[in-house]
């Protein structure tokens, strides 16, 4: 074996020891959660954040997409799932697809629960990520079940498939956008009442936005391209559904203003977005790495 073949191999490794990691990291919660002994669980958290969790969302009144709350320290965290398990069991997360990173792993699938009070189950498609970031806990657990009972048509010409290109082809669009900048194109897919919940590189916190309407889309990604000029958005991951789409990106931006001015950042964001039949995201949530400096 020559020697740069042998150095490749090495970093295959390393890099799947990550992986393996995360999973192993992602399953221990999970498990966890079944025992439904609230301090099991948060001892599967990573020693110190920034940390991330989607608390039980909320109906409100007049509202179609039910509000998102995030969560980020280890105080609301920890009532968070006392209030969940103070009358929710988890009973079961059975997956259909599973992609695990370095830094984090995601879960497709049919979750299920059972009500305490009542001892009813019921299941549902449900998306969580678990942002690990290398770590030997989760930094997070963002969470997402369907709300949408139509799907988007498509082409019949992509048969059994259609609803998913449809997925596809929107996903694309929403990229091109993102990459040009098109605050306008953006916002105009997103649904107004659509929930976000994406790494804050404008206010740099280390955790999420924690935004509530396309309006708030709005303004954050404004303040985004005040901030940057994005150079290239690579697909490191993607996958589509009939109901979502989940990928991991690349980023690479130039930083427009501030000390920083001039300076050249990579990074990475794993997200999932929810699409109703009419093409709009009713949720966009993920996470991202630090922000490496290339240049």
């Amino acid at each position: 074996m020559k020697m740069k073949d042998r150095v490749k191999v090495e970093e295959l490794l390393t890099t799947s020891d990550l992986q393996v990691q995360s999973a192993a990291t992602a399953w221990r919660h999970i498990h966890a959660e079944y025992v439904d002994i609230v301090d099991d669980i948060l001892a599967t958290l990573a020693p110190s954040g920034p940390y991330a969790y989607t608390v039980l969302p909320e109906r409100q009144e007049g509202k179609e997409i039910p509000n998102q709350r995030i969560v980020t320290t280890i105080e609301d965290i920890e009532r968070s799932y006392r209030n969940m398990h103070r009358y929710t069991a988890v009973v079961g997360l059975r997956p259909l697809l599973e992609i695990n990173a370095s830094w984090y792993t995601f879960v497709s699938g049919l979750g299920r629960a059972r009500d305490k009070l009542s001892g009813a189950e019921a299941d549902g498609p449900v998306i969580v990520l678990f942002p690990t970031m290398g770590s030997e806990g989760i930094t997070g657990e963002l969470f997402w079940t369907g709300t949408q009972q139509d799907r988007m048509e498509g082409d019949p010409a992509n048969g059994r498939w259609a609803d998913r290109f449809a997925v596809a082809e929107l996903h694309e669009s929403l990229l091109d956008a993102y990459r040009k900048g098109d605050v306008d194109s953006i916002v105009e897919k997103a649904h107004p009442d659509i929930q976000t919940g994406v790494r804050d590189y404008v206010a740099q916190t280390g955790t999420l936005v924690n935004l509530h309407t396309n309006e708030d889309l709005r303004a954050y990604l404004q303040d985004f391209y005040a901030q940057y000029s994005v150079l290239s958005i690579e697909i490191i991951t993607k996958h589509f559904d009939d109901w979502y789409f989940f990928h991991e990106l690349r980023w690479t931006v130039e930083a427009k203003k501030g000390p920083a001015s001039g300076s050249i950042f990579r990074y990475h964001t794993a997200e999932y977005a929810e699409v109703t039949s009419a093409g709009l995201l009713t949720a966009h949530i993920g996470h991202g790495t630090d922000q490496l400096k290339v240049s």
